[in-house]
């Protein structure tokens, strides 16, 4: 009998034994899964309200620090542009460059004399413009302003004013034969002679292609320097020359006088036998009176190409070439173009 007692209470000891391990082994892997399945959503439920406000305090001032500072502070360094201005000092029928720091809008735009120019960047990073200075600006001192800057700050580096002198250039006073009169300033030819200048406002190109001073096209004497008043026939001067006149034998070789594209070769009964050179950033020479053009439209001439010969085309007294350099349209004075390097 204690027999059966002792074995009875040793089954039963197994038995709970046996219960005990088995049910912590349940709870371990029901407790395992609980673990994995843990959100972002549910550690914010289980967070006190306090230890919200907390998170919330310091997330704010993340965001703060990742937007505020650092990219300010780095954008205010960049937000000087720097401008300079050359020559300082000019006379009308002449013009400048406007150079700009990289960092400009590279929509930004010059305003000069009630008018307004883009800026084009160089190889080198900066930005740069070509102004001219109408013949008839009176003498003065003339603001500049950069347009569409985009909040940021213009420093001048020298000048923001550019004083203009009045050069006295003098009068010239020609005789024409009536033939030339009739054909050559007749309306008709001058209409003619307007729609040329008129094709070649629209070929301007964006590339600056040249560099150093330009070059006297041919060799000669200067006849009729730019801007002078002009009397035709004993009449009230009536125009201006707004080239330079540069006498020469007959079929004198005519090159280019700096890098550039042939935008047009054309004839007009004004201006005779005409080469277009555009030089880029708005700037073009055109070269008239010729008696042969060697080139044609889409070639590009280097400094000192062949372009043609001198003649007497058109409304000519005698052999010369007419040589005209203009700025966005507005012509200035061929001669300082070769004592003056904008680019070197």
């Amino acid at each position: 009998m204690k027999k059966f007692i002792l074995f009875f209470l040793l089954f039963l000891l197994t038995i709970l034994l046996l219960f005990e391990i088995f049910d912590g082994t349940l709870s371990d892997n029901f407790a395992k899964p609980s673990k994995n399945i843990i959100t972002q959503t549910s550690i914010s439920s289980d967070v006190s309200p306090k230890s919200s406000s907390v998170n919330k305090k310091n997330q704010s001032s993340q965001s703060s620090l990742d937007t505020k500072e650092i990219p300010t502070k780095a954008i205010n360094i960049n937000n000087n542009v720097y401008v300079s201005i050359f020559p300082e000092i000019l006379n009308n029928g002449e013009f400048f460059k406007i150079t700009l720091s990289s960092n400009v809008n590279p929509l930004s735009s010059i305003k000069f004399l009630q008018k307004t120019y883009p800026i084009f960047k160089g190889a080198n990073g900066v930005f740069s413009s070509i102004i001219p200075v109408p013949l008839d600006t009176k003498e003065g001192l003339y603001k500049i302003t950069v347009d569409y800057l985009e909040k940021q700050n213009i420093i001048y580096e020298n000048i923001n004013e550019i004083k203009i002198l009045n050069k006295d250039r003098g009068f010239d006073y020609i005789t024409l034969s009536q033939e030339i009169t009739k054909s050559a300033f007749s309306e008709e030819s001058i209409h003619e002679d307007a729609e040329i200048r008129a094709e070649t406002s629209a070929l301007f190109s964006v590339g600056n292609y040249w560099n150093g001073a330009f070059l006297m096209p041919c060799d000669g004497e200067i006849s009729t320097i730019f801007g002078v008043g002009r009397s035709y026939n004993n009449q009230p001067v009536s125009s201006y020359h707004l080239g330079l006149d540069i006498a020469a034998d007959m079929h004198t070789k005519i090159n280019a006088p700096a890098k550039g594209i042939i935008k047009l070769v054309v004839e007009s009964p004004l201006r005779g036998l005409m080469v277009y050179i555009d030089h880029g950033l708005g700037v073009q020479s055109s070269l008239a009176h010729l008696d042969s053009a060697f080139i044609k439209a889409g070639d590009v001439v280097t400094k000192e190409t062949l372009i043609g010969t001198v003649g007497s085309s058109g409304a000519s007294t005698g052999p010369h070439l007419h040589w005209e350099v203009s700025v966005w349209d507005t012509l200035t004075d061929p001669f300082v173009w070769t004592t003056t390097s904008l680019f070197d």
